[in-house]
């Protein structure tokens, strides 16, 4: 953690050879995340690039940064939801172009899938008792690691592992019961 605050004080302040070390730290992770979004090598490789350009271009801010995985997992979030949103873009011109309008209804009802199965994973997440609510969103969704997480809440790593098995339970359990194989799908996506 204090090695990564020094690194990132680096790069902040242009050093070239602190970046390279990040760049090498981090790639693979964001390519892999890409990667399984996006289900293509050069998109992914494209996401790659496009995150380590806009660290760079930002990288006077990143001395501030307070917890960097967290922050690299929003800006790999947001460049891979935009390049399905135009992936989504360039499918549906297609679509309204070449197909008729069966395959345009099925485009539209798995989206509307996705919509529901993603309410249905919010509605899992609500309904987690407090604890548990508070330990799966900083390690999931805010990216936290548990050992971080035990010391913010100040509770042993083992009570956070424990909120977090029985959070994802309770969250399949919810999924299987009103989402079926598709929510399940989504589930075992975003808990890996």
């Amino acid at each position: 953690m204090a090695e990564e605050k020094l690194l990132l004080a680096k790069i902040a302040s242009g050093d070239q050879h602190a970046f390279a070390l990040l760049y090498n730290s981090y790639k693979n992770k964001v390519y892999g995340y890409a990667l399984q979004i996006l289900q293509s090598e050069s998109l992914a490789e494209e996401i790659v690039q496009e995150t380590f350009i806009k660290l760079w271009l930002k990288r006077e801010t990143l001395g501030r940064v307070a917890n960097f995985g967290g922050f690299l997992r929003t800006i790999v979030r947001n460049d891979t939801l935009n390049a399905l949103k135009k992936i989504a873009l360039e499918h549906k011109s297609y679509h309204v172009i070449h197909l008729d309008k069966t395959e345009l209804d099925s485009a539209t009802e798995n989206a509307i899938e996705y919509r529901e199965t993603k309410r249905l994973l919010e509605s899992a997440i609500e309904k987690l008792p407090n604890q548990q609510k508070t330990v799966y969103n900083l390690c999931h969704i805010e990216g936290l690691k548990q050992k971080d997480v035990a010391e913010q809440l100040n509770i042993s790593p083992l009570t956070v592992k424990v909120h977090l098995r029985e959070a994802i339970k309770s969250i399949r359990i919810h999924l299987d019961t009103h989402g079926g194989i598709k929510a399940m799908a989504l589930l075992l996506f975003i808990l890996k």
